[in-house]
């Protein structure tokens, strides 16, 4: 390569770098007319040639908020107090403003984006309502990891009989991820508190429902002794009729592993009470039965 030509190169690459820098002053210009979606525009190119950039970032989120684009801000915010933690409360105040916005605009996947950012960067602020609908529905569009965040969140930050509400979701919800051990903590602590009738008997059917999978668990793992605590907490008043002839299942399986042959065929035979012909918990309670040739007449 020549000298001209590598002087032209210089040129350039000196235009494209004085080009990238003006980015921010281009979109200022614009934010000040009003022309919100170009001052946007700008400080997204500009972003690209200097993400570390705070002032960029901080005029980023303001220009988004004006477009409506509340994802776009919410990112900006969470990315300004990663950048600068001397700008986290101008941050942690942007953020709340688009979570405000949001919910107003029904757009709940910015909402939940700057309530998880307002819960990484401001731990203490007060979330209010909007924690509690972005917590609900994460739970709806079946985003077990972001509700899991923001169910917790939510139980603090309203009032009492809501509070066991979401306390109950939340134990539904660590059933679905199947971390039973937790969830068995979280619906006694509404059975505990006795404060709305209606969810605490929800709760004690939660509560059966998590202890007959540890039960089973325990089972499995060969822990007969831990089995038949949680089969006996499964079969405790407000469970289901089902769990708890399915706990009775389970202890005669755990009296059978401990030689109890007289206390299994007690177990099996409660199992059979409250069913149905041919349903699955007293189809499996028969058969074991017979194979211990103690069937039950028909």
């Amino acid at each position: 390569m020549n000298g001209r030509a590598i002087a032209a190169l210089a040129l350039a690459l000196a235009g494209c770098t004085r080009s990238a820098a003006d980015h921010q002053a281009i979109g200022d210009r614009a934010y000040a007319t009003g022309a919100y979606r170009d001052a946007l525009a700008e400080y997204q190119l500009g972003r690209k040639a200097n993400a570390g950039n705070a002032s960029l970032l901080a005029k980023l989120g303001a220009a988004a908020m004006h477009s409506e684009e509340f994802s776009l801000a919410a990112e900006a915010y969470r990315e300004l107090a990663r950048r600068d933690r001397s700008r986290t409360e101008e941050a942690a105040d942007g953020l709340e403003r688009v979570a405000r916005a949001a919910l107003g605009a029904n757009d709940r996947a910015a909402l939940a984006s700057a309530l998880t950012g307002l819960r990484e960067i401001a731990p203490r602020r007060p979330l209010g309502r909007y924690v509690v609908i972005a917590a609900l529905d994460a739970v709806d569009r079946g985003d077990t990891v972001g509700a899991a965040a923001l169910l917790p969140v939510a139980v603090t930050a309203t009032g009492i009989q809501q509070a066991d509400s979401l306390l109950f979701v939340y134990g539904m919800l660590l059933v679905r991820r199947r971390d039973c051990s937790l969830a068995v903590a979280v619906f006694e602590g509404v059975i505990r508190r006795q404060r709305a009738a209606a969810v605490v008997e929800q709760a004690r059917e939660g509560l059966g429902v998590c202890a007959l999978v540890e039960g089973q668990l325990a089972l499995e793992r060969g822990r007969p002794a831990d089995a038949e605590g949680w089969f006996r907490r499964a079969t405790a008043p407000g469970a289901s009729p089902d769990v708890t002839r399915a706990a009775f299942l389970g202890l005669g399986d755990v009296r059978l592993a401990q030689g109890d042959v007289v206390g299994a065929m007690e177990s099996y035979q409660q199992a059979l009470f409250g069913g149905t012909p041919g349903d699955t918990i007293a189809q499996r309670a028969q058969e074991k039965l017979n194979a211990l040739g103690k069937a039950e007449p028909e």
